[in-house]
């Protein structure tokens, strides 16, 4: 699920928009949700700091006292550089300043007709739905990890594997230019980013587009990178299955 944001501080609107959306989504049917709505900046900010990436942001330009739509956005890419932006504006011509700070806004929605909006709005969804399709697999996809006190939003093709320590629900996370440790577990990870990576040991989760080769005698699974994990007899007996399907 991709989540959705609304900021806007008139509450009339941010309900109204938020209908429209949600409805919009059961219509298309779009794996999108759940819209969430902040009133400020800086609680969008917050929220999205916790959440996975890419997200869908409905953003207000004015917020008199706050920063300004435009700087949320410019802050909202530095976490979310492939979020998909719609600015609710009642200006009508922003394109080019948002193009001058590289915003890649998707489109500019004028407040007022909610009919007019409401089309605007599933055109948006139908876009986004249409990209994320297209995409390679693994493409545009983020893992979401805490460490400490700091959320990472880690591409998924960068990863190459997560292997579970000795130690207690402790994770050592392999990417192809960094190395990260950290508590969780790998079945939270193999939840979380599905049938594209395969537990091949009970102490390892790798990832399938990086997988080189699987030698059977050895119990090995080879990456691509010349990186080695070991394969339990469990995921060796799927292996053959397969192979037999």
């Amino acid at each position: 699920m991709i989540p959705v944001y609304i900021c806007d501080d008139e509450q009339a609107i941010s309900e109204r928009l938020k209908k429209i959306i949600s409805d919009q989504i059961m219509i298309l049917d779009g794996d999108m949700g759940p819209v969430r709505v902040a009133d400020v900046p800086a609680e969008l900010l917050m929220l999205q700091k916790q959440d996975t990436v890419p997200a869908i942001y409905f953003l207000d330009i004015d917020f008199p006292g706050q920063m300004s739509g435009l700087a949320l956005a410019q802050e909202l890419r530095r976490y979310d550089p492939r979020g998909f932006i719609v600015f609710i504006t009642a200006h009508g011509d922003l394109a080019f300043e948002t193009f001058r700070l590289r915003l890649e806004a998707l489109d500019y929605i004028v407040k007022g007709d909610y009919n007019a909006m409401s089309v605007r709005v599933r055109d948006c969804l139908v876009s986004i739905q249409e990209r994320l399709r297209d995409e390679p697999s693994g493409q545009g996809r983020y893992c979401t990890l805490k460490l400490f006190d700091t959320v990472r939003h880690i591409p998924v093709e960068d990863i190459l594997y997560f292997e579970a320590l000795g130690y207690k629900h402790t994770l050592r996370l392999h990417m192809i230019n960094e190395l990260l440790e950290f508590n969780s577990s790998l079945d939270h990870f193999g939840e979380q980013l599905g049938e594209g990576f395969w537990r091949c040991h009970r102490g390892f989760l790798v990832n399938r587009d990086h997988v080189r080769a699987v030698h059977m005698k050895e119990q090995i699974v080879e990456l691509d990178t010349g990186d080695q994990c070991p394969l339990s007899r469990k995921a060796k007996s799927e292996c053959r299955e397969k192979c037999k399907s």
